[in-house]
């Protein structure tokens, strides 16, 4: 569980193994803001200096997992991969769209040629110059918020890549595992990290279960 503030957001998260203790579920959350970096992948944050960095502000934030035989690998390959790819582009001065799709094709073909066919799950999304675009792939699901407070469900069987824009106040990005109700998504923003453990009983839950929540300020 970890909480990440920058001058416009704040993202929270949660990622529990569930009984069997296995979690192949990989959280990612990349800010760049003000000549600084900062990655958190699961476990781990790293303050990243030295490296040439735009002027602007970028968030990206990702949820991978698996997606059938080998998937488990495919999903913890293909979030360092697309992190560190994403991370040279300035998405700012560009359409995060095309970002993602050169950062993805660089994943998929890395995997397709080290892996084989395992694929993973995924729900992408980069907020830069004020900008929201958001991506599915293989039934990644998030919901998102926006300012009339109407939630809107977000999935894809294949690859899905949708700008949406500026008017968004609320994005929850969940994991396959983790038992989202629609109905229930604003009070699910709204409530301390730590109640959705007990509330989604994700301790408990079979598999692996992550969320990742992103609020404006």
């Amino acid at each position: 569980m970890g909480l990440v503030r920058t001058q416009d957001l704040s993202v929270s998260w949660i990622s529990e193994s569930g009984s069997k203790g296995a979690n192949t579920d990989r959280v990612c959350i990349l800010t760049m803001a003000n000549g600084q970096v900062r990655l958190t992948m699961q476990s781990a944050t790293l303050n990243l200096k030295g490296m040439r960095l735009t002027k602007g502000h970028i968030c990206v934030f990702a949820l991978f997992e698996e997606f059938g035989p080998g998937g488990g690998e495919a999903a913890d390959k293909a979030s360092e991969l697309f992190m560190n790819t994403v991370m040279r582009y300035d998405i700012t001065k560009r359409p995060a769209a095309d970002v993602m799709k050169k950062c993805l094709s660089k994943v998929n073909k890395t995997i397709s040629k080290e892996i084989g066919d395992a694929k993973y799950k995924a729900s992408i999304a980069a907020f830069a110059a004020k900008d929201l675009t958001v991506c599915s792939i293989n039934g990644g699901r998030m919901f998102i918020v926006p300012d009339d407070g109407k939630v809107t469900e977000l999935t894809s069987p294949d690859t899905l890549i949708l700008p949406v824009g500026t008017g968004w106040k609320n994005v929850m990005m969940v994991s396959d595992g983790y038992p989202a109700v629609v109905d229930e998504v604003k009070d699910d923003i709204r409530s301390p990290m730590g109640d959705l453990i007990t509330k989604r009983e994700m301790r408990s839950l079979s598999g692996p279960s992550s969320v990742i929540r992103v609020q404006r300020i």
